[in-house]
Parts: C-alpha cells; sequence; structure tokens
C-alpha cells in the first residue's frame, strides 16, 4: 500500500487530507521538525508537505529529508504562491495551491510515485 507523510500545522486540514486519502496509509506530522522524524523511521513513498509551519518550515524540512534520502518525494501544497521558487529550490517536485480538490490531489500522487 502507497504509504503517503502529510505535514501541516493545520489539525483540521490533516484530517480533511487523511479523509481524502482514506485508500492510502496516511501518516500525519504538525511540523517540518516532527515530518523529518516521521519520515526518517517510516520512509514513506510520498511527502505531501505545508510550506509555512512552526518550529520547522517545509523548506527547511524539504531539505532535512532529502539530505536524508536525496531520493524522496516531497511535494508542497500552500496556500501562499509566493514560496513557490525557495520551495522548488529545496528540492519540492512541485507546489500545488490550497485549496486542492480530493481527484487532483490523488491525480498528483500517482504521477510523481509512477
Amino acid at each position: 500500500m502507497i504509504k503517503i507523510l502529510i505535514v501541516d500545522d493545520n489539525e483540521a486540514l490533516r484530517k480533511l487530507f487523511c479523509k481524502m486519502l482514506e485508500e492510502f496509509d496516511v501518516l500525519e506530522a504538525c511540523n517540518g521538525k516532527e515530518g523529518v522524524k516521521i519520515y526518517k523511521k517510516h520512509k514513506p513513498d510520498i511527502v505531501i508537505m505545508d510550506i509555512l509551519m512552526p518550529e520547522m518550515d517545509g523548506i527547511i524540512a524539504t531539505r532535512e529529508i532529502l539530505k536524508f534520502d536525496p531520493k524522496a518525494k516531497i511535494a508542497a501544497l500552500t496556500a501562499y504562491s509566493s514560496y513557490t521558487n525557495k520551495m522548488l529550490e529545496a528540492g519540492a517536485l512541485e507546489v500545488m495551491n490550497k485549496p486542492i480538490a480530493k481527484e487532483k490531489l490523488i491525480q498528483k500522487i500517482e504521477e510523481h510515485l509512477s
């Protein structure tokens, strides 16, 4: 089963993504620091990473995960498109905008894993 790590400081959004992705094995992290820790422990197939979070933002977390595992697949999901270039420079495969429809999110995940 495909394992997905959702990293977002908004608990309601994490729960929504878990519901949207219930056909997958979904892990959750509430900030970048926790996301890096969970990634190292569980090595998910893909990470859906928020950008602006407390403790460690998505840009730094993306760099940390890719240092640990250069083949990690990380896609950003944000409401702040002004951070798109920084996230792509950090190594994200793409930056998607919030809100996102369930069908589009699943399509993007499948594209990155194929």
